[in-house]
């Protein structure tokens, strides 16, 4: 059984507390054995608020002897006032025990000046990201509704939280209960962890690199339309490249496959989304015909995008 510490701070989001115990809750359930068990750990183990002013009294302080097997960090909308020595202090010996870490949105300052995160990626709600990048300008904060990599899990907050959970439970169980789970909570997992446009700008890939933003950017404005690489490359000023090169560092792929994955991205939730005929929805990715857009569609994700639609 993994035990899961839940830190709280007052002024935690009471939707990402949610978004965690209920999914573990119903994994136990749907596994017919406890396989989660979860601990709500505060600062002086008093009892701390939500930002909507609802009490939560926990199980331990910082200083008891729990040891979690997963520790997520839950903050406020002013991280600030978490950043204390005995929480950087409790998050530091926690990381020496080589256990799964995890943040949501704003926990990610926390973590920053704890220096857990050097080479690891935490996901920031956009509305943090500016403040949070100008403080700590040599971390990777990135354009994703949630991360999971290697060691370290996070979300930008809100429902993303959810989705980042299920991915938990898939990693410490299998997909299949975290498919169970997502049923029995009637949610429909993202299939992107990519931000989408209208959450914000991706402030993280600006601060590294105002050329490569500006990539993607022209990339986002061009999906029905796609440019050519070398027309791509002009439009930011780079060689062809000093392009690839930028994209495989930050992304680890070519902006060719990161153009066509951005694409069949949009197609997806068009197909998931909208009533509109495959051709349609196609041309509106930039896919000249169907066939197009089938073979790289079944390619990325293994069926028929005439298959893959609730319409």
């Amino acid at each position: 059984m993994k035990r899961v510490g839940i830190v709280l701070f007052d002024g935690f989001p009471m939707i990402s507390l949610s978004s965690i115990i209920e999914p573990l809750r119903i994994a136990n359930r749907e596994s017919r054995l406890p396989v989660f068990e979860w601990k709500i750990i505060t600062q002086s183990a008093a009892a701390v608020r939500s930002s909507s002013q609802i009490e939560i009294f926990p199980d331990y302080g910082f200083d008891s002897a729990y040891s979690p097997d997963i520790l997520l960090i839950l903050a406020s909308y002013f991280p600030e006032k978490t950043v204390t020595g005995p929480a950087i202090r409790f998050v530091r010996k926690q990381a020496t025990r080589n256990i799964l870490l995890g943040c949501v949105d704003t926990g990610a300052l926390l973590m920053a000046e704890a220096g857990i995160l050097k080479d690891r990626k935490a996901a920031v709600h956009h509305e943090s990201l500016k403040a949070i990048r100008d403080r700590h300008p040599a971390q990777i904060f990135i354009d994703r509704l949630f991360d999971f990599t290697g060691d370290f899990c996070s979300s930008a907050g809100g429902v993303a939280t959810l989705d980042m959970t299920l991915a938990l439970i898939a990693f410490c169980e299998d997909r299949k209960l975290s498919k169970a789970v997502a049923e029995a909570l009637n949610y429909r997992p993202l299939t992107t962890s990519l931000a989408q446009i209208e959450l914000g700008q991706d402030w993280s890939v600006a601060r590294l690199d105002r050329r490569l933003a500006l990539a993607v950017e022209i990339m986002q404005d061009t999906i029905d339309d796609p440019l050519s690489i070398a027309e791509l490359a002009r439009k930011t000023d780079l060689k062809g490249w000093q392009l690839r090169r930028k994209f495989q560092k930050f992304f680890g792929e070519t902006p060719a496959r990161y153009y066509l994955n951005l694409r069949l991205e949009n197609a997806r939730a068009l197909l998931k989304n909208s009533p509109a005929s495959v051709g349609y929805i196609g041309m509106q990715c930039g896919f000249s015909n169907v066939e197009t857009l089938s073979r790289s569609y079944l390619k990325r994700y293994g069926i028929q995008p005439s298959k893959d639609r609730d319409y």
